[in-house]
């Protein structure tokens, strides 16, 4: 018997090899009733489980067969491409007294989707009728009061179809208004199968506007989807606007012509949206934001294609950010395979891999380092968890205004011992409401300034955020702080910032970005009014940074969080050389208990304002020798 060389290279493929799947998340069961060459299309809820942080798309997936053996296989993305477009023959343009008549004959045997005309005329716009043929001399219309238009750098010279097999086509352009318009020959549009789409559904969660720009948020219910386009539905009549999606950019845009319209409304996005949300921004420049009622989307299909050896059930495992991405032989016969004749299959439900630990996911670390003294230490906080693994730690505001700014300071402790950790910053920032006064300075009446009290001295602000209801004004704002400490008094500027507001803006929160975090508990926000009326502000909120520490323990036994010693030196843990793969584990979150002194403690004098002890004791050892001074350089009383 005969073997296929291409079935026998899968064969020989085979990784004959069992594997231990608790890192993985998710699995799904495929039924495969006959062996051999077997396609499947992966459902967006497996898609969503995948875990990959790069590389080949879903290169996590894992296709076991009833026996434990890994197998090969490939994901059959759809090769996206432009469609192909190829010069029509036999073009002839014939004048009319009221029209223009083009008739053309495509490539023999091609599928097409699309006619596309060619031209150098600028400025114009013309209603046609598209007909075709398969002998040359029975027509049928394909479409009717079709708008080709460039003007204003909108361009439609595109007849798009319902994808067919034609011999001939004719169209017929409406020259009854306005002088003929010279085309110079056409082009068709082959179709491509791979770039075929299925709908998905899709949400508009939120809407903003900022800076003359309309941000949609778009829900698409799971990540990792394979976008195909992205269709607005808007009641605007005439607009034409630039719209940003993911690495796309696309003018959209709506125009009427003797009561024909033509427009369009689909962004060609045919990228991968590897998170939930995406955002998509029209660009409005000075005109009105366009009325958007909902969002239609297509994606694409993902195949997955491998060497069934014997029926019964397989198991597709997925959901593993640290699995390697897999070297196959067969993937140099993807494109073979990618169009190679095979069986289907049905698959179950997606479910959570019942085997799946969350220690798995995360190598093998030392889970204690060197021992330390914690007596210098100022305070301590239990670390609370449920269980064993990698552990998550998010510093809240409070326990940061007490470390150091480079977190140098901060350790976490065991029986004694230091437990190794990454310090993360996932750029994420939280916000908080701060209370403010307006304070009055007959010193200077045209100034308007606030009193902003922060949460605790020395709070990790990046930045303040202020809220306005005046309709007009241009602005320069500062902030300062006063600090007092062992160099004297002096005032300190944390940041200054130009904000403006037109009528008929929307009334957007402004940013005010700070140099540098704050230290005293009061903050002071000024600007000069001039000869205006005072700038209101009705609220202000600060927002700082997320801070998260990531450590791994096996057990669930007590441990601290201790910070508050400015002389404690940087760590230098080991931890770091596998800090992607701690940042990509399965993580237990863990929370902080209640604050406690530790020996160390003692009042920061940066905040007590009463300076340090030695400075004190200093300056009264310097007025006692002053009057010792001055008592002996006063004249002695002259004796009776």
């Amino acid at each position: 018997m005969n073997t296929h060389p291409l079935l026998l290279a899968l064969c020989l493929s085979t990784v004959a090899s069992a594997a231990d799947f608790a890192a993985w998340t998710h699995q799904q069961t495929v039924r495969i009733t006959q062996p051999g060459l077997t396609r499947l299309e992966l459902e967006s809820a497996l898609l969503d489980a995948s875990r990959t942080t790069g590389g080949a798309s879903f290169h996590d997936l894992r296709v076991i067969s009833p026996a434990g053996v890994e197998t090969p296989y490939i994901v059959a993305l759809p090769r996206i491409m432009r469609p192909s477009r190829v010069d029509a023959k036999g073009f002839k343009a014939t004048l009319n007294p009221t029209t223009t008549v083009l008739e053309f004959q495509p490539p023999d045997g091609n599928t097409i989707q699309e006619v596309e005309l060619q031209t150098n005329a600028q400025n114009f716009i013309k209603a046609a009728t598209l007909e075709a043929s398969n002998d040359g001399t029975t027509w049928q219309t394909l479409s009717s009061g079709e708008v080709l238009c460039r003007q204003n750098g909108t361009e439609r010279l595109r007849l798009p179809i319902a994808p067919a097999v034609w011999t001939h086509f004719r169209i017929t352009i409406d020259d009854s208004r306005r002088g003929p318009v010279v085309f110079t020959g056409a082009q068709i549009v082959r179709e491509l199968p791979e770039l075929r789409t299925v709908p998905h559904s899709a949400t508009i969660r939120s809407r903003t506007e900022e800076k003359s720009a309309s941000h949609l948020t778009l829900d698409l219910g799971t990540s990792n989807v394979l976008l195909g386009t992205v269709r607005i539905h808007t009641p605007d009549l005439v607009f034409q606007r630039v719209s940003t999606l993911l690495n796309t950019t696309h003018t959209l845009f709506r125009i009427q012509h003797d009561g024909f319209t033509a427009e369009d409304l689909e962004i060609p996005a045919h990228q991968l949206a590897a998170k939930r949300e995406v955002e998509l921004v029209i660009h409005n420049g000075d005109s009105p934001p366009l009325h958007i009622d909902r969002v239609e989307i297509t994606r694409h299909l993902v195949p997955l294609v491998f060497q069934a050896d014997t029926a019964g059930d397989w198991q597709l495992n997925i959901g593993n950010a640290q699995a390697p991405e897999p070297r196959y032989d067969i993937a140099a016969l993807s494109d073979k395979l990618r169009d190679a004749t095979a069986n289907s299959a049905t698959a179950s439900a997606v479910e959570a891999n019942a085997e799946f630990r969350k220690t798995a996911t995360a190598p093998e670390v030392g889970e204690t380092g060197a021992a330390i003294d914690v007596s210098a230490w100022s305070f301590q906080r239990a670390i609370q968890f449920s269980e064993a693994g990698v552990i998550e730690l998010e510093l809240d505001p409070s326990t940061l205004a007490r470390c150091e700014n480079d977190l140098n300071d901060v350790r976490i402790v065991r029986e004694g011992r230091q437990v190794p950790f990454v310090a993360i910053k996932p750029g994420l920032e939280r916000e908080r409401a701060v209370s403010f006064i307006e304070v009055t300075d007959p010193k200077a009446p045209s100034w308007s300034k606030w009193d902003i009290t922060m949460p605790s001295p020395n709070f990790p602000g990046s930045t303040l955020l202020l809220d306005s209801p005046t309709p007009l004004f241009r602005r320069t704002l500062s902030v300062t702080e006063q600090i007092h400490n062992e160099q004297g008094h002096f005032e300190r500027i944390l940041g200054t910032a130009n904000w403006q507001r037109t009528p008929g803006q929307t009334p957007n929160t402004f940013h005010l970005p700070l140099y540098t975090a704050p230290r005293a508990e009061t903050m002071r926000l000024s600007t000069d009014n001039g000869d205006n009326a005072p700038l209101q502000i009705t609220s202000v909120r600060i927002v700082y940074p997320v801070v998260r520490l990531l450590f791994r323990v096996p057990d669930t036994k007590p441990l601290h969080l201790c910070y508050g010693n400015r002389r404690a030196t940087r760590t230098h843990y080991d931890l770091q050389l596998v800090r992607r793969e701690f940042e990509t584990a399965t993580k237990v979150a863990a929370t902080l208990g209640d604050e406690e002194k530790l020996p160390g403690y003692q009042a920061d004098p940066l905040q007590s304002g009463k300076g340090s002890p030695w400075l004190w004791a200093a300056l009264a050892l310097v007025v006692g020798a002053l009057l010792w001074i001055v008592a002996k350089m006063l004249p002695k009383p002259e004796s009776k």
